[in-house]
Parts: C-alpha cells; sequence; structure tokens
C-alpha cells in the first residue's frame, strides 16, 4: 500500500456522509471498531468487523459501503497476483450490493458510483463497467455525461464502432454544442489514423466522412474554433489517402487542397489570436 493511496482510502471514508442504517449498539460498536481499524490502515481486520455488522443488518448501508472501500485500499491496479484478484472480486461484490442499496442521499450515491466505475476500470472489468452504465442509461436516457462515459468506456477497450455511435448519438442530442462534434470528429480521425490495417478500406471512407461532416458542424456552430480546424485539416488529409488507394488521384488532389486551406486558416487564426493578445 502505497502513502498517496492510503490517504485516499481515508479521504473516502472521511468524506462519506454515512447513512442512518447504525440502529443497534452492537451495530455501532462493530462500526467503531471497524472504522479505527481502517484509519490505522488494517483493513482486513477493519472488513472482519464490517461482516459482524452486516450478519446484524445485512441492508446496513454503512457496513456494506465500508467492506466495499476497504477492498479497494487492499487492491493494488494492475497486479495480478491471487490475492488482488481476490480483493478486486471481493470489493466489486461489495460495492454492488451496496449500490442495490438506497444510499443516504443523491450525492453519496454518486461519489459511490464513481468509486465502484473506478475499481472496475482498474481492475481491467470494462465490459462490467459498460453494462452497468448502460443499465444507468435505461433509467435515464437523456443523460449527456453518462453517454459519453459509455461512448468513452468503447473508446478504451478498443471497439471503436460502439464508441462513435455513442459520441455521434450525444452530439445529436446536443446540437448546438460544438464540443460534441469536435470530439466526434475527432475520434472518427484517430479511428482512421491510428487504425492502420486494421481500417478496412469501406469503413475508412464512411469514418472520413462522418468526421468531416461532425467537424463541419463544430465549425458551423463557431468559424473560429481552432481546434475544429486543426482537425478538419487533418482528417481531410486521411480522405486524400483513402482516395488516393483506389487510385481516386484527382479526387485525392482536391482532398489534399482543402486540407491545406484549413491549415491555413488554422495559422492564420493563431497569428491573429497571439497578436491580439501581445496588444492587449
Amino acid at each position: 500500500m502505497t502513502t498517496s493511496r492510503s490517504w485516499l482510502a481515508f479521504a473516502i471514508v472521511s468524506t462519506i456522509v454515512m447513512g442512518p442504517g447504525c440502529q443497534s449498539f452492537q451495530e455501532k460498536v462493530f462500526l467503531k471498531k471497524g472504522n479505527e481499524l481502517y484509519t490505522a490502515q488494517k483493513y482486513e481486520e477493519a472488513i472482519q468487523q464490517y461482516d459482524e455488522l452486516l450478519k446484524l443488518n445485512p441492508k446496513s448501508w454503512d457496513g456494506n459501503y465500508l467492506k466495499s472501500v476497504s477492498y479497494l485500499a487492499l487492491y493494488h491496479p494492475g497486479s495480478e497476483h491471487p490475492k488482488d484478484k481476490e480483493y478486486a472480486d471481493k470489493g466489486l461484490a461489495a460495492f454492488e450490493r451496496t449500490l442495490e442499496l438506497t444510499a443516504p442521499d443523491p450525492e453519496v450515491r454518486e461519489k459511490t458510483e464513481k468509486f465502484y466505475l473506478s475499481f472496475l476500470d482498474s481492475a481491467g472489468e470494462k465490459d462490467k463497467a459498460i453494462a452497468y452504465l448502460e443499465k444507468q442509461l435505461a433509467t435515464r436516457p437523456n443523460d449527456l455525461a453518462l453517454i459519453n462515459q459509455i461512448a468513452t468506456l468503447y473508446q478504451k477497450k478498443g471497439d471503436f464502432t460502439k464508441a462513435l455511435e455513442y459520441f455521434e448519438k450525444r452530439a445529436n442530442m446536443d446540437p448546438t454544442n460544438k464540443e460534441t462534434w469536435y470530439t466526434l470528429g475527432v475520434n472518427c480521425w484517430a479511428r482512421s489514423y491510428h487504425g492502420g490495417v486494421t481500417v478496412s478500406q469501406e469503413e475508412r471512407e464512411q469514418v472520413v466522412e462522418k468526421g468531416i461532416n461532425a467537424l463541419d458542424k463544430a465549425l458551423a456552430i463557431d468559424s473560429n474554433y481552432f481546434d475544429a480546424l486543426s482537425y478538419i485539416n487533418l482528417i481531410y488529409r486521411e480522405k486524400a489517402k483513402a482516395l488516393a488507394a483506389v487510385g481516386k488521384n484527382d479526387e485525392a488532389g482536391l482532398a489534399y487542397a482543402k486540407a491545406d486551406e484549413y491549415q491555413k486558416r488554422a495559422i492564420d487564426l493563431k497569428k491573429a489570436q497571439a497578436a491580439k493578445a501581445k496588444s492587449g
């Protein structure tokens, strides 16, 4: 356990508002002993106390939550040691039981959900994280932040088709937000540029057109959007390469010319911004 990890674990317990579950004297005793052991970084012993509490009250938010973060404190991200695998399995199961309960308030639930998703990410459980978030999305279909989380997880997983599907969904639901179109465009460029030989000609052509359309929409909202100008330049170069690959050299030349046009606009805008900053 690193010092920074220990302080993070301590902060988790210190900042979360505990629920009203501890009613009996015995529960309070086990909770107090568990918290003392947790603060002393004796996490396995603390878990034993929380387990005793849960024998008395299996639906205790405090007991389930504190057991969860104790396993989180024990776990070493990236470790293949059997003990860490055990901590991950038991800790994630404890978080899942906690999230089935009614939290003390919405803020506490949100924080607990974030710790759970972070634990899943650390343990390499991307499929489980996606399944959890998609289940949440079914009850909160208009939650743009949630849609973006799912898209980002699919991207990390390497499922670019699903990632782009969710990035596009987010953009269509928030069409006046230039950032959503920019994000979609950048991810389309990344798929073409980084995909290499794993991307078929057909997919490359489709993803490049999708990216150009997205960045066009971002620039329609803000014509001086420097980042969008930079990436539309790059994605037109991807289009030129795709066209050249199938012998459409004249069309490729036009795409390169378009890329140069956007590159010049980006450079001119950067110079103008620098001059304005200097004079101001």
